[in-house]
């Protein structure tokens, strides 16, 4: 449990980062990018981020489910609530870029389109803010198994 805890711990944090990052400096710049070069601006954006962020994001999802599991069928009962926390905060994630960032970067595939791009910062910000939860119940998570672990590798007394 503990290498999952710090692998989720990692990967959630990597994630908080590449999404802040995107919100504050990669999407604004799509205003900024001209009519000329959009297309194929957008089209290296959703190429390239999506190779980034597959691994970090799948890792991450991957050991929620694991953390789900130790919380609530196993005996790590103290894990309950913010896994919890977490798993909400992954669901709003999981819509937003399903039913609102995706759409949104499928129409900015044909051209800069100021409304939509509106569209897309602002549901951004509802699942940067929702990440940002999800990086707070990491470190909650952590804190809570951190008292548990040995001091060295072959330590077993706590």
């Amino acid at each position: 449990m503990r290498r999952v805890a710090i692998v989720h711990f990692a990967a959630t944090w990597l994630m908080v980062g590449l999404i802040w990052t995107i919100h504050t400096v990669h999407y604004p710049l799509f205003a900024k990018v001209g009519e000329a070069a959009y297309v194929e601006f957008q089209a290296n954006h959703v190429e390239r981020i999506g190779r980034l962020l597959r691994l970090p994001w799948l890792l991450e999802g991957l050991t929620l489910l694991g953390l789900m599991w130790f919380a609530f069928l196993g005996n790590e009962r103290r894990l309950r609530i913010p896994v919890a926390i977490g798993a909400a905060a992954m669901a709003v994630v999981l819509v937003i870029s399903g039913f609102w960032s995706a759409p949104a970067h499928g129409e900015l595939a044909n051209g800069f389109d100021a409304a939509v791009h509106h569209r897309l910062m602002a549901a951004n910000l509802v699942r940067t803010l929702a990440w940002t939860v999800r990086g707070i119940t990491a470190v909650w998570i952590v804190a809570l198994l951190w008292p548990s672990w040995p001091v060295s590798p072959g330590d077993t007394s706590s």
